[in-house]
């Protein structure tokens, strides 16, 4: 009996010992908590075996502040301009460099020093002569290269002193080849854009319109040395001066020089620039366009004349364009614009307006376009706030030649654009630290405690949801109207309202944050927007009275009628000029090209060719466009309805890899081998891009474009976390507990593309005995398989996710990412600037120590089809298609058209290679396309893919045996090969 009671003494004591530290972990817990989580990014990877940070994951441009932030601090330290003479420093006067020492030359009449990319760097010392704001200026000649605006990164002291220094960009000069041609339907075909090289004498400023003003730098009296550093394209360099900053005047200050000298105004003088004719412009996207509108000069009536400049592609900062007039007399002038801004929900658009290279006064520094839905001439002009009528703002001209220059500025939107930037990533810190407690699908009816756990939480929502109000105010300060932006920032600034007054509805409104982040990035995208169409330019006497430029119900009727009546004569089945295949034998052969993209894809194909093919083959070529799926296999398309009805195209191109083996089974593709030079020809190409076109030792197309996956990842979240980028698998499985243990996942795509990586790798194939039997059945298949399914049942990938926004949240920091979402994080996620990078797919260490990384991608081909009766022409058309020169060429024209988002990825590596990828990517691309291959296909192929996704759904999301699935998806495989072998009497090729 004694022994019990001391045995349940000592059982109290163990009981009120546990609940004294219950009641101590409840009360003092939370901070230690709160500490774990703080520690807990940079401490899980201890056990875990994963290297540390690497250079590849630096992030030391996204820390610098910007230059707003250090003018700020300028004004704040009572820095003062510099009031000194120029100091002017000949360029080849350097005092270091890295690389190869830059040459001296002669470049158009001057002797400048040449740097190209053998030169890493360039220093310069110079002696200020007192403290103060100084700016910088260079004479520059842009060299050829890769049709990319130059890039260099500034640094002062080896210090860079503000973000945007790191990358200072100096524009080249564009124009049209010539006037517009026009096709026998009688429209307007657009010029080439070329470059015309020329000497230029500008400050160094902001490359992307987000400050007016050139960059000003601070420095002490004595000794400073100026770096470059090499980023993108060569240059020549003639001289670097250090300037003091000029104080623009305002109008009234001009305008009293004016009187004071005698100026008086033109007299009965009004000279008209159309603005698409052929202004020099600092990129080749802006360009001319076609507008509809019956008092357009020229009006189309019908046809599709070139009658504008800029439109929506006028739209980002720093694009200028400079227009040369010539005036008959001295004196004052206005300057008139009919223009269009149609754009920006309500906020107006700015330019930046100079009369030869300089801005006359601060009122046109950052001259702002309101928002309207119709053309009109406005006379640039400020408010006169005692008359409260509209004063012109007149500029003195003299007698003769002169240019005007508009450069689109993002203007009073940059510390808007900064406020939400900031607001973003800490929005994307806040989800992310939220998560770390919840996980990414909390359980709404669990009290997380969030208030407690999450450090800060209601003061960092209170930061955000306060500065969006500061936003809103300051967005509807710029407007007549209020914008919808507004309305947005309203809505998210009552959502985090909410959260603030109920910490416990956090993880219930998980969805709503993501939102937030992902609503404030498209919002910043909009705001960097400032496009503007012009019709023509004015510059007359003061007292010109300007016409109404608003068409009215009747003009507007009578165009209508004139386009009604040119749709009896004009075909619209074809791109350009259409020519007749039944009467075109005496000026030369014609073949059908049909394209799978859109019309200015096809347009540009087009002028390629009637510039170059045809005048070196007299092969003249009609085009036509279709939607891109019209031209995939595996459903009935335009192009098997063609073909079955004896109207197949002689060329096809943007063809789904499956398509010329589908035809070639049934005859209807031509075998590339039967022509000599098919060897030469296919040497363009990675070999593994070509499999897929191989059938029974025939070649049935040709690569056009492929892409390809690579590794994505979060340079910031890695760095945080302590950890490197993976190069094998075994890294990767050792990487996921600690982004699980931080509530973040890896992605990593279902479909079966993505056990193609693991089978290559694993030294494994998709068929043997020629393509007669699934070689699915081999063991390394089955460790592929087994790979593969476990990433989804023992590491516990997600099955479904939206990469894109969830990569932008930091719920997933890494992952493999294909072409399209490459694209869309170049251009769609301007708060990751400087925060993610890519590198090639992890693969499976070999035995010799190298890494086995073998992936594919999915090639797109053009092919011949053997109802053509051309088809020696035809072939002629692919080798000059596919050739290095053309390719780049289209990869060119293409991106000065529509810009970045439309990067061709060329599958001629020669003309991928010179194409303006950034130089990182590029090298991770070239690493990963080493180990190119793609699925071969064979007749009943279509069911390899199908019943590989099968048998995944049945383990991953059945529960099934892996062996078990395996083996009954080969069963159905091999079944399909036998039967459509049967079926189409198949004999293969030794």
């Amino acid at each position: 009996m004694k022994w019990r009671w001391n045995d349940a003494l000592k059982w109290k004591r163990v009981m009120l010992i546990s609940i004294t530290f219950l009641v101590f972990s409840l009360t003092f817990g939370e901070s230690f908590h709160s500490y774990a989580n703080n520690e807990r990014l940079r401490d899980r990877n201890q056990n875990q075996g994963v290297p540390l940070t690497n250079d590849q994951l630096a992030v030391n441009s996204i820390l610098e502040p910007t230059y707003a932030k250090t003018l700020a601090g300028y004004k704040k330290e009572g820095y003062p301009p510099a009031d000194q003479p120029d100091i002017v420093m000949k360029a080849d006067q350097h005092s270091a460099f890295g690389g190869t020492k830059p040459v001296l030359e002669t470049v158009d009449g001057h002797s400048a020093l040449v740097w190209d990319s053998k030169t890493t760097w360039i220093e310069w010392s110079v002696d200020i002569p007192q403290d103060g704001l100084y700016n910088l200026a260079l004479s520059y000649y842009p060299m050829p290269g890769k049709r990319m605006p130059i890039q260099r990164e500034l640094l002062i002291d080896g210090e860079s002193p503000f973000r945007e220094a790191q990358r200072i960009y100096f524009y080249r000069s564009w124009v049209d080849r010539g006037d517009p041609a026009q096709n026998n339907q009688g429209d307007d075909v657009r010029p080439k854009q070329i470059e015309k090289p020329q000497w230029m004498d500008l400050p160094v400023s902001d490359g992307n319109g987000l400050y007016p003003e050139p960059f000003q730098f601070y420095m002490t009296a004595g000794k400073h040395v100026i770096r470059m550093n090499y980023l993108l394209e060569p240059m020549a360099i003639d001289e670097i001066r250090i300037t003091s900053p000029e104080q623009l005047p305002s109008y009234a200050e001009v305008e009293q020089a004016y009187t004071a000298q005698g100026y008086e105004p033109a007299q009965q003088i009004n000279v008209k620039v159309q603005a698409e004719n052929n202004p020099t412009k600092s990129d080749p996207t802006i360009r001319r366009e076609s507008n509809g509108d019956p008092l357009m000069e020229p009006a189309g009536d019908g046809r599709i004349r070139l009658n504008a400049f800029g439109d929506w592609r006028w739209r980002k900062g720093g694009q200028k364009a400079s227009w040369a007039f010539s005036v008959p007399q001295d004196g004052l002038y206005k300057i008139g614009l009919k223009f269009g801004q149609w754009w920006g929900d309500g906020l107006p658009s700015y330019r930046q307006i100079l009369i030869d290279g300089k801005v006359p006064f601060k009122e046109l520094e950052l001259y702002p376009f309101t928002y309207s839905r119709n053309w009109r001439i406005e006379t640039l002009h400020k408010d006169n706030e005692q008359t409260g009528k509209d004063e012109p703002l007149l500029v003195y001209l003299t007698k003769g030649e002169h240019t005007l220059t508009m450069t689109a500025q993002v203007g009073p939107y940059q510390p808007i654009m900064e406020a939400l930037t900031a607001d973003t990533q800490k929005l994307s810190d806040l989800y992310r630290r939220i998560i770390m407690i919840t996980g990414p699908t909390p359980d709404p009816n669990f009290e997380y405690e969030l208030n407690k756990k999450v450090p800060k939480l209601i003061e960092d929502l209170k930061v955000i949801a306060d500065d969006l109000l500061v936003q809103m105010d300051a967005l509807k300060a710029l407007s007549d109207v209020e914008p919808s932006t507004v309305n947005s920032l309203r809505m998210m600034n009552h959502t985090f309202e909410k959260m603030i007054r109920n910490p416990d509805s956090i993880p219930r409104q998980l969805s709503e944050l993501s939102n937030s982040q992902t609503n404030l990035s498209t919002l910043l995208m909009d705001l960097q927007n400032v496009p503007l169409v012009l019709d023509y330019i004015l510059i007359s006497a003061p007292d010109t009275k300007y016409p109404k430029v608003k068409s009215n119900v009747l003009q507007k009727s009578v165009s209508t009628f004139k386009n009604f009546m040119a749709s009896f004569t004009k075909d619209y089945t074809g791109v350009g000029s259409v020519y007749d295949n039944e009467t075109g034998e005496e000026e030369g052969p014609v073949i059908e090209v049909w394209v799978s993209r859109g019309k200015e894809w096809a347009e540009i194909m087009k002028e390629m060719a009637e510039e170059d093919f045809t005048p070196k083959t007299g092969i003249r070529i009609n085009i036509n466009t279709l939607p891109a799926g019209q031209l995939n296999s595996g459903s009935v398309n335009t192009l098997l309805l063609a073909a079955s009805s004896g109207r197949a195209p002689d060329v096809a191109t943007g063809v789904d890899a499956h398509l010329p083996v589908e035809f070639a089974i049934r005859d209807a593709s031509v075998d590339l081998t039967q022509f000599p030079d098919y060897e030469q020809v296919s040497k363009r190409f990675l070999a593994g891009s070509l499999i897929p076109f191989k059938y029974n030792g025939g070649n049935y197309a040709l690569p056009e474009t492929q892409d390809f996956n690579l590794l994505v990842f979060r340079k910031d979240i890695l760095n945080e976390l302590g950890v490197s980028i993976p190069k094998t698998w075994d890294e990767v499985y050792a990487l996921l507990p600690i982004l699980q243990q931080n509530g973040m996942q890896m992605y990593y795509p279902i479909t079966q593309l993505g056990f193609m990586p693991f089978l290559y790798q694993n030294g494994g194939d998709y068929y043997k005995e020629n393509g007669t039997k699934s070689a699915l059945d081999s063991p390394e298949a089955f460790q592929a398989f087994t790979e593969w399914t476990e990433l989804y049942t023992n590491y516990k990938f997600p099955v479904m996710a939206n990469f894109f926004n969830r990569f932008r949240t930091g719920e997933m920091p890494i992952g493999i990412a294909d072409y399209l979402t490459y694209v869309q994080l170049s251009t769609a996620a301007p708060e990751l600037i400087g925060r993610w990078g890519v590198a090639p797919s992890p693969g499976h260490q070999k035995a010799d120590g190298s890494i086995d990384r073998t992936t594919g991608g999915a090639v797109q081909s053009v092919a011949i089809f053997k109802q053509s009766e051309h088809q020696q022409e035809s072939w002629e058309f692919l080798k000059w298609w596919t050739s290095t020169e053309v390719q780049l060429q289209f990869g060119q024209e293409l991106e000065a058209l529509l810009g970045v988002e439309a990067r061709w990825n060329t599958a001629n590596i020669d003309a991928l290679s010179q194409l303006p990828w950034p130089e990182d990517d590029l090298k991770a691309l070239k690493d990963q396309w080493k180990y190119y291959k793609e699925q071969p296909y064979v007749l009943g192929g279509y069911f390899t893919g199908r019943n590989i996704d099968n048998a995944w759904n049945r383990v991953v999301l059945g529960g099934m045996n892996i062996r078990e699935s395996l083996e009954k998806g080969i069963k159905d495989i091999n079944k399909e090969l036998n039967a459509k072998q049967k079926e189409f009497g198949f004999t293969p090729k030794d």
